[in-house]
């Protein structure tokens, strides 16, 4: 059985931060979460920030057979096809490079807002949150009810 992660990267204009959230679950259950505050950045590159912190976070913990849902089929896009033009190739590059590792799985899928609850609650909580990405054990006690 592979493990899903649903991503999700935000910018948001009133406070003009960009944050990202990503739930990894197994069988539809938690197994790790991150979210946090990313500072300035535009929706799409949020949301290959949310997918470079999510692969990092799976691929550390050695669980290689993965599939990655994310909303955002502008960034799937960009991850699949070659542009060095493009102004943040070298997040891209990163992403690639996760995804180059040995899984025994690997599929990056799109998916909609309405089953991405988790993550987009995750990128919510963390909006405007000091401190960076955090990863945990287990999900805020103030959206757990919506995970």
């Amino acid at each position: 059985m592979a493990y899903k992660l649903n991503v999700k990267g935000v910018y948001d204009r009133v406070t003009r931060s960009a944050s990202v959230g990503g739930i990894m679950k197994r069988n539809g259950r938690w197994v790790r979460g991150l979210g946090g505050c990313i500072g300035l950045a535009d929706p799409v590159t949020a949301e290959l920030w949310a997918i470079y912190y999510g692969l990092k976070m799976v691929w550390e913990r050695n669980k290689t057979n993965l599939v990655v849902f994310s909303e955002c089929r502008e960034a799937i896009s960009i991850i699949c096809n070659d542009d060095p033009e493009y102004p943040m190739v070298m997040l891209v590059d990163m992403i690639r490079m996760l995804l180059g590792e040995t899984w025994t799985s690997m599929d990056i899928q799109p998916t909609h807002e309405d089953a991405n609850g988790g993550a987009n609650a995750m990128t919510g909580y963390y909006l405007g949150h000091e401190g960076g990405i955090r990863e945990m054990d287990e999900p805020p006690e103030a959206i757990s009810h919506l995970i």
